[in-house]
C-alpha cells in the first residue's frame, strides 16, 4: 500500500543532537553542511506520489520511505560506494543519516531486499509501461531547483558519453557457446539425441556442467571457425523443438545474427525452405545493432574515433543538456537520456530540446512576453544531420549554434536571386560561378571558373542536396563569435557526470534502464554539488561581510595609524 513520507523531528531521548557537544551540534546543524544541503535540495524535493503506480492504494502493507529509498541510490552513485559501502554509511554514518532525513538515533533505512526490490519495481514498470519513473522524478526535482535559484535556460549545450555495460568482451565463438550453454543449462536435452551428431550431443552435454572458456581451451583458430560452423546446426536443432522455453527469443536472435541460412533445391529442383543450410554470416556483415552477450541482450555496438582515440564500445549512449546562459551564477543539467550505443548523437536533439523546454515551462523562468523558453542551443558537429538542420531552420525552433558541421568544409557561397535562380560564390576566389543543368542525370552543376594553378572545374548537385547545402550555409553564417567557445565547458559537464566509471569507461550495470538510472543518480548528484558550491561561496561572503562589520579599523588622530 502506498504510504507518503513524513518529517520526522529529532525528539529529546533519541535525537541525535540530544546526545552530542554544543561545539558538534552547532557543527552539524550548519545550513552550509552537505547534508542539510543535500536533504534540503535533493531528498525533500522528491515527489513521492509519481510512485504511488507502483504500489496498491488500498491493501497490504505500508512501502518503505520513497525518499530514502532514491536519496540512498544517488548518494551511492555520487560516492562511488558499493552496496556494501552504502549501507554501512547509512546506518552508522550521522551526516548520511541527516541528508536522509533521518534525525533520531533509533532510525534505520530500509533493509537491502527492500532497496533491491525498489529498483526492480523501477524496471519493471519501465519495461511493461515504458514510462521512466525516476526520469520524471529528476525533472521534478531540477525543475524546483531552476525555480528557486533563478537559473535561466534560454541557452542550452548538448554532449554525449559512450559507456560499456558490464559485461566481458567476448569473441565470436564464446559469445555462441555462452548464448547456448545458458539454454540449455536448465533444459532437458534427452531428445535431441537423435536430431544432432554424437560429437555435438557430448558437447552440449559439457555446456551443463562446464564454462565455455574450460570447452575452448587449447582450441586453434581453425577449430573455433569449425566449432562456429557446427553450432550453426545445433542451434537450429533446438529452435525446433525447444519452442516457448526461457532464452528461445534470445537463441533465435543470435542465430539471425551470427548466421544465414542457404535453400537447397529438392528433387524437383525447387528451392525447400526446410532444407535451409545455416551457414557463418562473414564478420563484417554483421550489423552494430546485433547482440553482444547474453549477459545484456540490449547492449549493441560502436566504435568511435581513429587511430590512439578509437573507442570501441558494447552497451550505452549517454546524452547530457545543460543551461549555459551567461547571467546564470551556476547552470544545471536539465535533461539525461541513454540509449544503446549504435544509436547517434544527431538522434538526441530534437528530443532533448522537447524535454528541456517542458522542465523550463514548469520552472516558469523563461516563459515571458511570448519569448521563446529555449532560444539557443549548443552542440557539436555529432548531432548535425539532415533531418536536424531541416528541423531546427524552422521559425519556432531556438537558434543552433553548431560548432562543426558533418562532411566536407562548404567551397561555395550559395542563395537563391530575387527570380528564384541558384547563384554560387566560389570562397576560394570570391569569383561568380556559371550554373548549368545535366540533361544526362538532371543535375545542378557548378563551373568554378580556372585560375593560374588550377583548371577549370565542375561540381555537380542534386537538387536537395542544393537545399541541405544553403540550410547549413545559413546555421553556420548566424553563429556569433562570443558563443563559438560555448560547447567548449561542456565537457567538464560530462566528467562531472561520469567521472566514477570504472576502467574502459564500464558502468556497474547490465541493461539500458538501469544504466539510465545509473545516469540520473550521476546527474542529480552533479546538480547538488554545483548548488552546493554556490551556497557554501554565499556562505563564505556572507562570513566576510560580517566580519568586516563587527571588526572596523579607525584612524588615530595624534600617529594617524590604522587600530584595529
Amino acid at each position: 500500500m502506498f504510504k507518503s513520507s513524513v518529517n520526522n523531528q529529532g525528539n529529546l531521548f533519541s535525537g541525535i543532537t540530544s546526545h552530542i557537544t554544543s561545539r558538534k551540534e552547532k557543527m552539524l546543524s550548519d545550513p552550509s553542511s552537505w547534508h542539510n544541503l543535500f536533504y534540503q535540495e535533493v531528498v525533500s524535493r522528491i515527489d513521492e506520489y509519481i510512485f504511488s503506480v507502483l504500489y496498491c492504494g488500498d491493501n497490504g502493507r505500508p512501502n518503505a520511505s520513497i525518499r530514502v529509498l532514491i536519496g540512498m541510490m544517488v548518494l551511492k552513485e555520487g560516492n562511488g560506494w558499493s552496496d556494501e559501502q552504502l549501507f554501512d554509511e547509512c546506518r552508522f554514518n550521522i551526516k548520511v543519516m541527516m541528508a536522509l532525513g533521518h534525525m533520531n538515533l533509533d532510525e534505520d533505512v530500509p533493509s537491502e531486499s527492500t532497496y533491491y526490490l525498489f529498483r526492480r519495481l523501477l524496471d519493471d514498470y519501465n519495461r511493461l509501461k515504458g514510462t521512466d519513473l525516476l526520469k520524471q522524478c529528476f525533472e521534478k526535482i531540477t525543475t524546483d531547483q531552476l525555480r528557486s535559484y533563478n537559473v535561466s535556460g534560454k541557452k542550452i549545450r548538448l554532449d554525449s558519453k559512450l559507456i560499456n555495460s558490464n559485461i566481458a568482451v567476448c569473441s565470436r565463438v564464446d559469445l555462441v557457446l555462452e548464448s547456448i550453454r545458458k539454454f540449455v543449462k536448465h533444459l532437458a536435452i534427452g531428445e535431441l539425441k537423435e536430431k544432432i551428431e554424437q560429437e555435438d550431443y557430448e558437447l552440449l552435454l559439457k555446456l551443463k556442467k562446464k564454462s565455455t572458456t574450460n570447452i575452448t581451451f587449447g582450441y586453434t583458430k581453425a577449430d573455433k571457425q569449425l566449432l562456429l560452423h557446427r553450432m550453426g546446426f545445433v542451434i537450429k536443432a533446438l529452435l525446433s523443438c525447444c519452442k516457448h522455453k526461457p532464452r528461445y527469443d534470445l537463441l533465435k536472435r543470435l542465430y539471425e545474427d551470427q548466421y544465414t541460412e542457404v535453400n537447397k533445391p529438392d528433387q524437383n529442383g525447387d528451392d525447400n525452405d526446410d532444407t535451409g543450410t545455416p551457414e557463418l554470416k562473414d564478420e563484417k556483415e554483421i550489423l552494430s545493432t546485433s547482440m553482444q552477450s547474453i549477459h545484456d541482450p540490449e547492449a549493441t555496438f560502436r566504435t568511435k574515433g581513429h587511430g590512439t582515440k578509437k573507442q570501441q564500445i558494447s552497451g550505452y549512449h549517454a546524452n547530457i543538456t545543460e543551461t549555459c546562459d551567461e547571467s546564470n551564477e551556476f547552470n544545471l543539467i536539465v535533461d539525461a537520456q541513454v540509449d544503446k550505443a549504435h544509436i547517434s548523437e544527431n538522434d538526441f536533439l530534437l528530443d532533448s530540446i522537447v524535454t528541456s523546454k517542458e522542465v523550463m515551462q514548469n520552472a516558469g523562468n523563461d516563459h515571458k512576453g511570448g519569448e521563446k523558453v529555449i532560444e539557443q542551443v549548443t552542440t557539436d558537429g555529432g548531432y548535425d544531420s539532415i533531418e536536424n538542420r531541416k528541423e531546427m531552420s524552422k521559425q519556432d525552433m531556438p537558434h543552433w549554434n553548431l560548432s562543426k558541421a558533418k562532411g566536407v568544409k562548404q567551397s561555395f557561397i550559395m542563395y537563391k536571386d530575387d527570380d528564384n535562380n541558384l547563384q554560387a560564390i566560389d570562397k576560394r576566389t570570391g569569383v561568380q560561378c556559371e550554373i548549368s543543368r545535366s540533361k544526362k542525370d538532371d543535375k545542378v552543376v557548378i563551373i568554378i571558373p580556372a585560375t593560374e594553378d588550377r583548371k577549370i572545374k565542375r561540381r555537380y548537385f542534386k537538387d536537395e542536396k542544393i537545399e541541405n547545402y544553403i540550410l547549413l550555409q545559413n546555421i553556420l553564417n548566424g553563429i556569433k563569435p562570443e558563443d563559438r567557445n560555448l560547447r567548449a565547458n561542456v565537457e567538464s559537464t560530462i566528467h562531472q557526470s561520469f567521472h566514477r566509471l570504472l576502467k574502459r569507461n564500464k558502468v556497474r550495470y547490465r541493461g539500458q534502464h538501469r544504466c539510465q538510472m545509473y545516469v540520473i543518480s550521476r546527474v542529480l548528484w552533479a546538480n547538488f554539488r554545483r548548488i552546493q558550491a554556490k551556497v557554501g561561496q554565499d556562505f563564505a561572503y556572507l562570513m566576510i561581510w560580517m566580519l568586516s562589520m563587527i571588526i572596523t579599523p579607525r584612524t588615530t588622530k595624534r600617529q594617524n595609524r590604522v587600530i584595529y
